[in-house]
């Protein structure tokens, strides 16, 4: 008898709806999506609801940023590997995200085309940038 494996599960946090339904559709198909929350308290409660895989976070969200939210998020002590979907193409934000342990930071105008990679090197253990030309000294 075949078992069939566990799909990934992942939190997303964006403040746009318009964007959580285009990470939702991009990932629904490989990835299940537990929960989409539109800031970043609520996505530290979701991750503390559903210990998911992987949480996709926006930077700039209301009530708590989403650097703010992947500090809460680590103090956790739990598995949950974070990537960053954000505009931000700046060092200091980069070296802000990764400073909190994050695996990944990709740029939405890359989504298409590095948002998967990014979720696949962070269950691998690895950290991801996007492809975006980052000056990142």
């Amino acid at each position: 008898m075949k078992t069939e494996k566990a799909r990934p599960t992942v939190v997303i946090a964006d403040d746009h709806v318009g964007i959580l339904e285009r990470i939702s559709g991009l990932l629904m198909a490989d990835y299940d999506i537990v929960a989409t929350v539109t800031n970043g308290r609520k996505a530290v409660e979701a991750v503390a609801q559903f210990s998911p895989d992987i949480a996709v976070l926006d930077i700039a969200m209301p009530e708590l940023d989403g650097l703010g939210a992947a500090r809460e998020v680590k103090q956790m002590w739990c598995n949950t590997r974070i990537i960053f979907l954000t505009v931000h193409a700046d060092k200091d934000y980069v070296h802000a995200a990764l400073e909190t342990g994050a695996s990944g930071y990709v740029l939405k105008s890359c989504m298409q085309s590095d948002l998967i990679h990014a979720i696949r090197h962070a269950l691998a253990g690895h950290v991801f940038v996007s492809s975006y030309p980052l000056d990142i000294d």
